[in-house]
């Protein structure tokens, strides 16, 4: 449309339309016309507004992708605390944004509270963080395989990914609680590739290479991402494949949990056998120098000696006190201690 009277010179010097009528309806469908067939330059790839929270957050998914990817397998038990609590965590984050029934802050405090709690059963029952690690990496394998399919045909059900999800992520759960350390280190690698590869896509292309795979989990279709997105992408089976050389060969080399947890679990087990023989060792001490003159009366060794030393030669052979207890005062005084 037009917004004043000056641009009518310039419509006429375009269009050559001196000495000759022109109405305010062919006017309008000039301008039209020409905002229409005007390109309008993309400025999508390059426009890009941070945020001082998520940039942080971003920079330490990046330090703690590093971590996982290089040194996952050395912190065992860190690592299955984190890997439970970012499943659950990120899991609950997405279902509830996609339902939109909680504010953000709501939001963000279920996904915490829920990848605490998961996170701690990963830790203390090692057989759940085996399998979660081993699912997670199902979980990756099946968003490569769909993000290939989306480039030939869109699944329009929802079922589709979802099951494919669970198929490849149930299998390589059950994987890693037969072939340990190696899922570990494959996991942890591409897990940790994966999170600090997160970080980077916020840094360069506002999480849209994120975003484009969630919308492979829920078959949304969703639109092309840019190229250095698709860089990403591409960086993250490369860097999956050197995290897990490094542990393999440096980081994880000559290591194993199964060792250390039993070292841990017989280390206790002596700890605890240690403080029973110390206690036991304590009540019979306690009782050797107990002497019982009726039931339910003991009286100390060292004031009957006391006493009996105060009697006369005569008097003591008659009083003379057996210092050994009986093997019936002994079980006698040991119920007595228990009750």
């Amino acid at each position: 449309m037009l917004q004043n009277t000056t641009d009518l010179p310039e419509l006429e010097s375009q269009l050559n339309l001196t000495g000759e009528g022109v109405t305010l309806d062919e006017l309008l469908n000039i301008t039209t016309l020409d905002s229409v067939t005007t390109p309008v330059p993309d400025h999508a790839c390059d426009n890009r507004e941070y945020e001082i929270v998520s940039g942080i957050a971003a920079a330490v998914c990046i330090t703690f992708g590093i971590l996982y990817t290089f040194f996952g397998y050395r912190f065992f038990k860190a690592i299955m605390f984190l890997t439970g609590f970012l499943f659950c965590a990120v899991t609950v984050y997405m279902i509830l944004s996609e339902l939109n029934v909680l504010p953000l802050e709501g939001v963000l405090g279920c996904a915490a509270g829920a990848g605490v709690l998961v996170g701690l059963v990963a830790m203390l029952i090692q057989y759940i963080g085996l399998f979660l690690t081993g699912f997670c990496l199902g979980l990756s394998a099946a968003a490569i395989i769909l993000v290939v399919v989306e480039q030939f045909t869109h699944p329009y059900n929802m079922w589709i990914p979802i099951v494919v999800y669970l198929i490849l992520g149930i299998a390589t759960g059950l994987l890693g609680l037969r072939f340990q350390k190696a899922v570990i280190i494959l996991s942890t690698s591409v897990i940790g590739g994966a999170l600090a590869l997160a970080g980077i896509d916020y840094f360069v292309g506002l999480l849209s290479m994120t975003f484009y795979l969630w919308d492979r989990v829920i078959a949304r279709p969703s639109e092309q991402v840019c190229w250095f997105s698709w860089l990403i992408l591409g960086l993250w089976p490369v860097v999956a494949l050197a995290g897990a050389i490094v542990q393999w060969k440096f980081t994880g080399h000559e290591i194993d949990h199964r060792i250390v947890l039993r070292r841990e679990q017989s280390s206790n087990v002596q700890t605890s056998r240690a403080r029973e023989k110390r206690e036991t060792q304590q009540t019979r001490y306690r009782h050797l120098y107990q002497a019982r003159r009726v039931k339910g009366d003991v009286i100390s060794q060292t004031f009957l000696q006391s006493i009996e030393s105060k009697l006369s030669p005569a008097m003591q052979s008659l009083t003379a006190l057996n210092t050994e207890p009986s093997n019936e005062e002994e079980s006698t005084a040991t119920r007595h201690s228990l009750t």
